[in-house]
């Protein structure tokens, strides 16, 4: 008998976590439905002491505790088996002690920087940060103490993680991204969300609105859904089995338009250096850009720029479309309750439950006939794929949903918990001794070879076949594996009963105090107004050692040289 799973879908998170799952229990009272996975797009802010609050890549006046550290030290539990991807907002140290993903709290698991996982038959595949063209290339050179660029180039999404995405074969259901697909607008209804964004208006006319890598893998992979956030708006689209977003390939993102074949893979940061700056710009603290010229919607978006050139990329892309229903759903407004409306500004919209069915099958999978060697795709035969951005948790704004998604018998049996996805497990075999530690460009291995339709530089089937033998052997020989239940706290946190609201001194004066719409007035991030109590005792480690990391390593039979470097 199929299986029907009720998944909510959160946009921003901002470490509201207990407004988001009271709204979800409300819900689940509501519908007499119980949700069986919530998923966060990003700006989770898995914030657990001081190190972290310092080492998050946000404006110092906005930067509180938040209330994750009650679910990092067990006081209080996530309801709902919780999934997410990393955005531009968090605590980057954190999220590197987890790089191939791990427990951030008990029922809470990050997917890693990039990663897909099994859940009740469903394949999630997710890919953490946002776009920046002038970091996109470059290997993952930011060390300790975290200074500067690197405390929010850590959060842009690297061409290496792209790489590996690239690389699966077999269908997947979901994706989820913290930034857009680029383009993925047109698709929808555009006039609409230039109504409600009319600040995105130059980028949607330079088909710059979003991530092109995303847009390559939305090209590639076109799972059934594709979930996102970071542009604090609800918006719909769909795109077809027959359309394409990014035709341009691998050599269409910059600066790989540029030929890096010949790159030598000497001159970037040494292992025993503690921060790293590109040696063509510079930039300064994160922290002191000004902001009072933007709106409380742009100044949440902004990020430091460096002045590089973007190179004007070649679209053939329909036009945006105009005064047109959302392509993907119905919308059935409905009046927060009174016990979340103060709280919460409960959900304003919900989706009509409908039933969407997921093709799972790998018999689905079309050989390609590019090349001498075979190369599969994960394209099921006339699927499009259904797009969802949401917004951030605050009131009346359309930050969460849930929906109903039918899975078929074949992919329906087993324990609703998180399960490791064997394909994936031999792509990071495939890809692990290519993983860049400096500033030079990540060129893909000589092994990956551009196929001539669409360029992109993927292992053959036969190589991914070899290393899916040994997980097989070695990973899965009994069957499924569960992702364990083996989450430990490894950093300090504050004493119980510390407010949400406290900066620990970080929070500075920066000439805003009073201005605008910081934290703690209607438009901010939703805590109580700031208090700047200093943080006691020891200032915690940057990275510390994480056992879920050592044991998931072990497991796969790969080696982790960029958390040992940063030790």
């Amino acid at each position: 008998m199929p299986r029907t799973l009720n998944i909510a879908i959160e946009g921003c998170c901002h470490g509201m976590l207990d407004n988001i799952y009271s709204q979800l229990l409300t819900r689940q009272k509501q519908t007499n439905k119980k949700i069986d996975l919530l998923i966060i797009c990003g700006d989770f802010q898995a914030i657990r002491n001081v190190t972290d609050l310092g080492c998050m890549s946000c404006p110092d006046k906005y930067k509180q505790i938040g209330g994750f550290y009650r679910y990092y030290t067990g006081e209080r539990v996530a309801p709902v088996p919780t999934i997410f991807v990393g955005g531009n907002h968090e605590a980057g140290n954190h999220s590197r002690e987890l790089y191939y993903g791990g427990w951030v709290a008990p029922n809470i698991y990050f997917m890693g920087n990039s990663g897909v996982l099994k859940f009740g038959g469903l394949r999630i595949g997710g890919i953490s940060g946002i776009f920046k063209d002038f970091d996109y290339a470059k290997g993952y050179y930011e060390r300790p103490p975290f200074r500067g660029h690197s405390r929010s180039s850590m959060h842009h999404a690297r061409s290496y993680e792209a790489f590996k995405m690239l690389q699966i074969r077999q269908p997947l259901d979901i994706v989820v991204s913290h930034d857009w697909p680029q383009n993925i607008e047109r698709y929808g209804d555009t006039d609409g969300l230039l109504k409600k964004k009319p600040f995105f208006e130059k980028e949607v006319e330079r088909g710059e609105l979003g991530s092109p890598l995303n847009a390559l893998l939305l090209e590639r992979l076109r799972p059934a859904w594709w979930f996102s956030a970071h542009l604090h708006v609800r918006f719909t689209a769909s795109f077809g089995p027959q359309e394409s977003i990014f035709t341009q390939g691998w050599k269409g993102i910059p600066p790989y338009e540029q030929d890096l074949s010949n790159v030598s893979a000497s001159g970037g940061l040494d292992a025993n250096q503690t921060d790293g700056m590109s040696g063509t710009a510079q930039i300064g603290n994160v922290d002191e850009i000004v902001m009072s010229s933007l709106s409380d919607e742009e100044a949440d978006l902004a990020e430091p720029e460096l002045e590089i050139k973007r190179p004007r990329m070649e679209l053939n892309l329909p036009p945006p479309k105009h005064d047109i229903a959302p392509a993907l759903i119905d919308i059935t407004d409905q009046e927060p309750t009174s016990e979340t409306r103060e709280c919460t500004g409960a959900v304003t919209s919900d989706l009509k439950q409908e039933e969407h069915s997921i093709q799972t099958d790998s018999t689905n999978i079309e050989p390609a006939t590019t090349s001498p060697a075979s190369y599969s795709t994960p394209r099921v035969s006339g699927r499009a794929t259904n797009f969802l951005a949401l917004d951030k948790c605050l009131p009346k704004r359309q930050f969460l949903e849930v929906i109903e998604i039918k899975v078929p018998d074949s992919a329906a049996d087993g324990e609703l918990k998180l399960e490791y996805d064997p394909e994936w497990l031999a792509i990071l075999r495939l890809c692990n001794p290519y993983l860049p530690l400096d500033e030079s460009p990540f060129v893909p291995p000589a092994q990956a070879q551009a196929c001539e339709a669409n360029q992109l530089p993927l292992f053959s089937d036969e190589q991914l076949d070899r290393e899916l033998e040994w997980v097989t052997k070695n990973v899965f020989r009994n069957g499924r594996v569960y992702v364990p239940s083996n989450f430990v706290p490894v950093a300090p946190v504050p004493p119980p009963g510390t407010p949400d609201s406290v900066s620990f001194g970080l929070a500075r004066n920066d000439g805003n105090r009073g201005r605008g719409r910081g934290r703690g007035q209607r438009g901010g991030y939703g805590h109580n107004q700031r208090n700047d109590a200093p943080w006691t005792g020891p200032r915690p480690y940057f990275i510390n050692a994480n056992p879920q990391t050592d044991d998931f390593c072990k497991m796969v039979g790969i080696i982790d040289p960029l958390t040992q470097l940063l030790r």
